[in-house]
């Protein structure tokens, strides 16, 4: 009887470190946010310019980190920089009265809801492409 506990104690125990390692993370990244809310004050905007200019910087990185072959730890970067990117992104829309990217699970916005918001932005007169594609693409 004792062994028979022991070994289904064995087998549940993979599911319950998995489960407290993904409740674990769920609290860490609510408690970022809350700081990061906390951090910002009330009524402190960042010029529009320096949104525009920030979603240039991380646009041109995000693009820069893709077509680079061999690069180690390349997924874990980009997804850091899109992170960035998106929530540059959100505060843009939030600004100019765009519908924010929605994200999926994780972080995880799908690039067809990047390129929508970035063409809704364009219409409201702030085009994200870095300058030099910005200028050629026009037209």
């Amino acid at each position: 009887m004792l062994l028979a506990v022991v070994l289904i104690g064995l087998l549940a125990l993979p599911y319950l470190v998995g489960g407290a390692i993904r409740a674990v993370r769920r609290q860490c990244e609510l408690i970022a946010e809350q700081r990061a809310e906390q951090r910002r004050p009330a009524g402190a905007t960042v010029p529009i310019e320096k949104v525009a200019a920030d979603l240039r910087r991380l646009r041109a990185q995000l693009e820069a980190r893709e077509n680079r072959p061999g690069l180690t730890g390349k997924g874990m970067r980009m997804g850091a920089v899109r992170i960035a990117y998106v929530q540059v992104l959100a505060e843009a829309c939030q600004r100019l009265e765009v519908a924010p990217p929605r994200s999926g699970p994780h972080w995880h916005t799908p690039l067809a809801e990047i390129y929508r918001v970035e063409a809704q932005l364009r219409e409201r007169g702030l085009d994200v492409r870095p300058v030099s594609l910005a200028g050629s693409r026009a037209g």
